[in-house]
């Protein structure tokens, strides 16, 4: 069989003129694979040795504990709040230091492009009055409609059709280091992804389908690395094996998954039908007769954004082990501020906390604690059953309001949001995802927000992530 010539990886190896540990091919190794981690919820670094990055988190001396760092979806907003905190972090000199990074649908376009890049000192330089790489991507992608029809043009039609030409809009914005070879290279490319100096990316989508027995549909995490991809109920095959029903699965095609938010699923009789820019893949586990009760029998699986399950991507974390845990949470909630409360809903924390086989600490008197206003980092701790969570939330606050009213984007002048003199300038990150005419002291807004909320509250990331050596 086609899946059964390739292997999962048990050691690794410098290829020349790479920085990035190549696969090494053990005959012994099972194609495919059920499980990894047999104990969903057992914490500890011993858990990475079960998967097949096992070199690449050992490689970092980690002896008991990992940490993780979760990127929420949140559309654009996220994609640019997390580039700020990104930044901060790696001026803080942490980066090497977290073992995972786990990203979700506009989580997803910015971690990608942050573990493509070949030069994080050229990807994070920003002048003050300039754009930098990211927003000059998304707003050449706003601005040039000439863009979505040269991309309509060149995807072929299948049922992948839409979301081929979303891929690769996606890379043109966000892979703009990259450029033909972010469009065009497959996610198992070893010159691609980066991980010798920074976390192991797994990239999240939802893998949706149907009981035989049932017309409701189930979703769960499914989670693409360039080592392998899969999901806790479907098993694991190395990517290089996965195939976005006529190729297999691109750089492009894995953002496009993970940020797929107009998608919808219909039961079938075959299993789900997908509306939208959803995606489908070849159903890996029907080459497989001894697979023991298959998911689904149907020739295809439909995947879609990887918000409609986990938009936090906190799950691919504790299925790996993570004690500690970074959330940055830039999903819509928008506030109805006080002088004391944000009044945030925290849609995503009270979805984990609902989910039993998941461990978390949090409780619902402790999502109340998190709303006191302007509080945007805390930390909360754990035990040896539920990793310690250090979570960021994106809100307003008047301390950043302050520094940022003195920057020149946001000064009086010709744009709309700037404020009149006698007004407080005031921030609202919490904007609409499908908002289109960012203007450059949003863009700049939310990512300096990330910075600073890093940069005020350095000594605790410090803490937090050393305690896990």
């Amino acid at each position: 069989m086609f899946f059964t010539s390739c292997a999962i990886l048990d050691a690794t190896q410098e290829q020349p003129g790479s920085s990035n540990p190549v696969i090494t091919i053990d005959s012994q190794v099972a194609a495919y694979q059920l499980a990894y981690n047999t104990n969903f919820g057992e914490l500890g670094a011993h858990i990475a040795q079960q998967w097949p990055e096992k070199a690449i988190i050992a490689a970092k001396g980690k002896k008991e504990h990992t940490v993780g760092l979760a990127l929420s979806g949140g559309s654009y907003r996220s994609a640019i709040f997390s580039y700020g905190i990104l930044k901060a972090l790696y001026e803080l000199g942490v980066i090497s230091q977290i073992d995972y990074l786990s990203v979700v649908s506009g989580g997803s376009w910015m971690g990608t492009a942050f573990a493509l890049s070949k030069d994080l000192d050229s990807f994070f330089h920003a002048i003050n009055d300039q754009a930098n790489p990211i927003e000059a991507g998304f707003e050449s992608f706003l601005l040039n409609p000439v863009h979505v029809i040269q991309q309509a043009t060149l995807s072929s039609k299948t049922p992948n059709y839409l979301s081929n030409i979303y891929g690769r809009l996606l890379a043109r914005c966000f892979l703009r280091e990259q450029g033909a070879e972010g469009r065009y290279k497959f996610l198992a490319d070893p010159y691609m992804v980066q991980d010798h100096d920074r976390p192991f990316l797994i990239i999240n989508g939802t893998f949706n389908y149907r009981n035989p027995q049932s017309l409701g549909i189930t979703q769960e995490c499914f989670e693409m690395t360039r080592l392998y991809a899969g999901s806790r109920s479907l098993g694991y095959i190395p990517t290089q094996a996965i195939l976005a029903r006529e190729k297999p699965l691109r750089i492009c095609d894995a953002m496009a998954i993970s940020g797929a938010g107009i998608a919808y699923h219909l039961p079938a009789f075959w299993g789900v039908a997908g509306l939208g820019i959803g995606r489908e893949l070849a159903n890996y586990t029907r080459q497989y007769q001894t697979a023991p009760d298959l998911v689904t029998t149907a020739y295809y699986l439909d995947l879609s954004d990887g918000g409609h399950y986990d938009n936090l991507g906190f799950e691919a974390l504790v299925h790996r082990g993570c004690q500690y845990i970074i959330v940055v949470d830039a999903s819509a909630d928008p506030e109805a501020k006080t002088e004391q409360r944000s009044n945030q809903v925290y849609k995503w924390l009270k979805v984990l906390l609902n989910r039993k086989h998941i461990p978390i600490p949090i409780t619902d008197a402790k999502i109340a604690e998190l709303d006191q206003a302007d509080a945007l980092l805390h930390v909360i701790k754990g035990d040896a059953h539920t990793p310690h969570v250090l979570y960021i939330k994106l809100k307003s606050c008047r301390e950043y309001d302050r520094i940022a009213a003195k920057m020149p984007y946001n000064q009086a002048g010709l744009t709309n949001n700037s404020p009149a003199e006698e007004e407080v300038f005031t921030f609202d990150p919490q904007f609409s995802s499908a908002k289109l005419d960012y203007s450059f002291a949003e863009h700049r807004n939310l990512s300096g927000l990330g910075e600073f909320i890093v940069k005020k509250h350095q000594q605790t990331i410090l803490e937090f992530i050393n305690s896990a050596q």
